[in-house]
């Protein structure tokens, strides 16, 4: 008995070996070079978190839009609600044909649709992490964590559940380089990289904020949890020997964090940034190698060095 297979069937068995996939590619600079693709024949796009495809970026609606793949194996798009969608710069308003290489807007998300095949994806991917990594400490990117941080924030008050961002800044790093050289100070902040990734958890986030200065994101801890992550931080930095190229140094860091509890709409998350980042200061104040949590100035003065 022969069985014949529809175009649709085709088409969804060529994707499935691998030999070509639908996908959508992200263009807009918010998740730029993210390769998105087309798993079922019927896929929502949308803000929503239970969307096939979800997409927590300004102006998405929860179901901003539709993909079908028709029975011919061609992939078609439509708006839900009556949501904005914007098609090679003309507005899409019917069920409406895709095809390789359209241009797609969706709210502030820009998307190109092709058809790839796994050199393209590997390619993408690359350049993927080109664009969200840090050159150096291999650590996500400061463009990559200020999208990041919106969306954390925005979570968090969705869930009603808590947000901290700890800033941390090596001690006198300048001396470092001035006195061991740069190819040194690049050995410190590579190997501290690799000492902070086992400090926080598999969902946590860790950046390399610009010269020696890391932010972090961590979701869902109590303040208590917090504090002590970043005293922990500080303690082991202090005791960890940084051997190079026979310079063997210690060196302390400075922390200040802010921790919101996810329910005051009011705080934003420029204010967690700045917040943090004025808790780092309130620490080199203090007199380094210390953490200072959201306290007042006069509060972080009477802090001491960690011993």
């Amino acid at each position: 008995m022969v069985f014949a297979l529809s175009d649709k069937e085709v088409f969804l068995l060529k994707s499935a070996v691998k030999e070509a996939f639908p996908c959508l590619i992200i263009t807009s600079e918010e998740g730029l070079g993210t390769v998105c693709r087309l798993t079922a024949p019927k896929m929502i796009i949308g803000s929503d978190e239970n969307a096939g495809l979800f997409l927590p970026m300004r102006g998405v609606d929860r179901h901003h839009a539709e993909l079908q793949l028709d029975d011919s194996g061609a992939w078609r798009i439509k708006s839900r609600r009556d949501n904005l969608i914007i098609q090679n710069g003309a507005l899409l308003t019917d069920l409406t044909l895709l095809e390789d290489g359209d241009r797609l807007e969706l709210g502030s998300v820009s998307f190109k649709f092709r058809y790839f095949d796994e050199e393209d994806e590997r390619y993408h991917a690359a350049l993927r992490q080109l664009a969200i990594r840090d050159g150096l400490t291999e650590l996500y990117s400061v463009r990559f964590f200020a999208d990041a941080l919106v969306k954390e924030h925005e979570y968090s008050f969705r869930k009603q559940s808590s947000l901290a961002l700890l800033f941390m800044d090596i001690d006198h790093f300048k001396l470092v380089n001035d006195r061991f050289g740069h190819a040194y100070g690049d050995f410190v902040l590579k190997e501290l990289a690799m000492l902070l990734t086992t400090k926080i958890r598999g969902y946590d986030l860790l950046a390399r904020y610009g010269g020696e200065e890391f932010v972090f994101l961590v979701r869902e801890e109590t303040e208590t949890a917090v504090q002590e992550l970043a005293q922990r931080i500080c303690k082991d930095v202090q005791n960890h020997v940084f051997n190079h190229a026979g310079i063997r140094a210690k060196l302390t860091v400075s922390i200040g964090y802010f921790w919101w509890d996810g329910k005051d709409r009011n705080t934003t998350s420029e204010d967690l940034l700045r917040l943090a980042d004025d808790n780092l200061y309130k620490a080199k104040d203090a007199g380094r190698n210390c953490v200072v949590p959201s306290y007042t100035l006069a509060e972080a003065e009477t802090l001491d060095p960690v011993s």
